[in-house]
């Protein structure tokens, strides 16, 4: 999994603490805002490749051993 993919987990998930000990205050903020926007505006087609990759994330999350329980 590369680090984007875990960055977009981090952001489906609400975990900022983990977010923040990756990337900082300022760029964990960022993300998370930028994360909310795009999922908010899912029908918008201006989002929905963005929202597309992030599926596809997610779901090579899923397929790793360590995050079984989401």
């Amino acid at each position: 999994m590369g680090k984007m993919s875990y960055i977009s987990y981090l952001c489906e998930y609400n975990k900022k603490k983990e977010l923040i000990e990756m990337v900082g205050v300022g760029l964990a903020n960022g993300f998370l805002e930028a994360h909310k926007t795009m999922r908010n505006n899912k029908n918008n087609p201006a989002y929905k490749k963005l929202n597309d990759i992030h599926d596809e994330m997610q779901k090579e999350i899923k397929k790793n051993e360590w995050c079984k329980n989401i």
